[in-house]
């Protein structure tokens, strides 16, 4: 079984339209493969015929599984930080988690330093190329009330289940109790090396040099 992880997201770009990203990483957090998608922006007839389902549609269909069939390598699992990436869940057989922004805290950890969406590290490097990324805030502690996956119109989200792993909180589809047991041990192992929402960070900046480079 492969150890690589799969991180998926997308950013509105407007007024070009969404654009995907795919980042597979190793253990240590290093990439292996990267794939976007071009811009797209649905038409004014599919907003009116889709209506809520639209990003459902375009999320799941049109960009999660366009990046997913493009990858060569396989992974343990597909994060993303989009309920609507969810939706592709029938459309591939590795399993999707998602993956929340928020961090929960509790009383006997309550001494964990505030997990960043990008280290400070990260950050001034950038900024040394003149590349901004004030928008990458540090995300702070929340309760640890168990949160619910967002509402996906259209889509059943209720085969995914709340899962805690350090501060970090995921929803991973349900499937046979052993195989589940399983891949939520594997994701605490790799959450050990990777901070599980800082992926999207990275993608999310690409694309962004990606679309100034155009």
């Amino acid at each position: 079984m492969s150890e690589n992880l799969g991180f998926l997201t997308v950013i509105d770009q407007s007024p070009s339209g969404f654009t995907g990203g795919y980042l597979v990483l190793n253990r240590a957090g290093r990439p292996l493969e990267f794939h976007c998608t071009v811009p797209f922006s649905p038409d004014r007839i599919q907003q009116i015929l889709y209506g809520d389902t639209l990003l459902p549609f375009l999320y799941g269909e049109r960009i999660a599984q366009t990046l997913i069939q493009r990858s060569k390598l396989p992974v343990l699992s597909i994060l993303t930080d989009h309920a609507a990436m969810l939706s592709a869940q029938p459309l591939v057989s590795t399993p999707i988690i998602y993956v929340f922004e928020k961090i929960v805290n509790s009383n006997e950890d309550s001494t964990c330093p505030p997990v960043r969406e990008i280290s400070e590290e990260l950050s001034a490097s950038l900024k040394e190329f003149g590349i901004d990324n004030a928008h990458l805030r540090t995300r702070v502690f929340d309760t640890d009330e168990m949160l619910k996956i967002p509402l996906v119109p259209g889509f059943d989200t209720r085969m995914w289940q709340e899962v805690r792993i350090g501060n970090r909180l995921i929803a991973v589809p349900k499937t046979e109790e052993t195989a589940w047991e399983q891949l939520v041990a594997k994701i605490t192992q790799a959450a050990q090396t990777i901070d599980l929402l800082e992926p999207f960070a990275r993608i999310r900046l690409a694309l962004d040099e990606a679309k100034n480079a155009a």
